[in-house]
């Protein structure tokens, strides 16, 4: 009898030697496995040196396919509304606005650091310069030079040459004529001046001394077109001088609040809008200055392109101060207006949707515009 208790008690003692062990093993194992850390994979970090970079054009993978559509002087209905399907984003991601030469879209890559070119054609794109913080992107007639800011200095660079070269200069306004640029910049104990830049071993050169702070100036029918920035006064003449002969100067358009102005590529016309009475007028005139059209809207040259035809973004809505919209406190909302000057023909494009439109273009794939209030680019389909 002893001995079947004294059995017993070892089985029982044996099961509970083997339960504990059993225990402690599931346990150990739990702890390993909540110990275990996920696997960390180094980038090597990018090159952000602020020079030139020489590559071949790579293809584009995120520009969505469009129809391609002829283009030329066909006649423009009066009215037309477009649905959100017929307004698209070119890019879901947001960049910097560089300029549009069709087929080529330059855009700043603020991610990337990286200014480069989208061929809307073929879909290839190519990188040209490595910085961070450009803004005020603007490339010459020729797409030989490019001018921007960059932490505040501008610089330029020549993509023939593979040149930078830093302009020291605040520059306020400028126009190109071909690869040559032209700007108004004040400098102190000089005073305000028309500068001329072409030549990447040389400084810019005075070209006209202008007393004015802050200048606006535009090239048209072979002057310089001069007036006061609206933002440091409202109410300015437009003064003129020939560029081959700077020496003489006269009062080209009278005296009106907040001038704005763009002239045609093609250098017949003349888009102008100021305030009047309270009133913001906008007009085309010729190189006589005869008025070609008067219109019952009016925006902004920031807010236009005119090629051979005037393409615009038009408010919709008022601002009780226009200086609200440079100085970032409101914005607009824009319908689209077409002008062909050759045939007076105009068509107004209602969309749907909230776009503050800057630089709207018609190509062969439709008009692509940027809208400052998403910093994307849209674009248009119409016939």
């Amino acid at each position: 009898m002893r001995n079947k208790t004294w059995f017993i008690i070892g089985a029982l003692i044996l099961i509970l030697l083997l339960g504990i062990s059993g225990l402690g093993f599931y346990l150990s194992k739990k702890a390993e496995k909540k110990e275990e850390k996920p696997k960390i994979v180094s980038a090597p970090e990018s090159d952000i040196s602020p020079l030139p970079i020489k590559e071949e054009e790579k293809i584009l993978p995120t520009l969505p396919s469009l129809e391609k559509k002829e283009t030329g002087t066909e006649e423009l209905v009066t009215t037309s509304t477009f649905t959100g399907e017929e307004v698209k984003t070119l890019f879901d991601k947001e960049f910097g606005f560089g300029g549009l030469i069709y087929p080529y879209l330059y855009i700043y890559d603020r991610d990337e650091g990286v200014l480069k070119y989208l061929n809307l054609e073929d879909k290839t794109y190519k990188e040209l310069y490595k910085g961070f913080y450009l803004k005020n992107i603007s490339v010459s007639p020729t797409r030989k030079r490019i001018v921007f800011q960059e932490n505040n200095k501008w610089k330029i660079i020549d993509l023939g040459f593979d040149t930078t070269k830093e302009l020291k200069f605040d520059i306020q306004s400028h126009f190109w004529v071909n690869d040559t640029l032209y700007f108004f910049s004040f400098v102190d104990f000089k005073g305000g001046g028309l500068y001329k830049f072409s030549d990447f071993q040389k400084e810019p050169e005075l070209v006209k001394p202008l007393d004015l702070i802050d200048g606006k100036i535009k090239f048209f029918n072979n002057l310089v077109l001069v007036y006061v920035s609206p933002l440091i006064n409202s109410k300015s003449y437009v003064f003129s001088f020939n560029l081959k002969k700077p020496s003489n100067w006269q009062i080209y358009l009278e005296e009106k609040d907040f001038y704005s102005l763009l002239p045609s590529s093609n250098g017949k016309y003349l888009y102008l809008s100021y305030l009047e009475d309270g009133e913001w007028i906008s007009k085309i005139i010729d190189q006589n200055k005869k008025e070609i059209k008067r219109f019952d809207w009016a925006s902004f040259e920031e807010k236009c392109t005119f090629e051979e035809i005037l393409v615009c973004g038009v408010p919709l809505n008022k601002l009780d101060y226009l200086d609200d919209w440079f100085k970032l406190k409101r914005n607009f909302n824009d319908k689209i207006v077409i002008f062909n000057p050759q045939t007076n023909e105009q068509k107004e494009i209602k969309l749907n949707g909230f776009y503050d439109i800057l630089k709207p273009q018609k190509t062969p794939l439709g008009i692509i515009f940027f809208n400052r209030n998403d910093s994307k680019f849209y674009i248009v389909n119409f016939k």
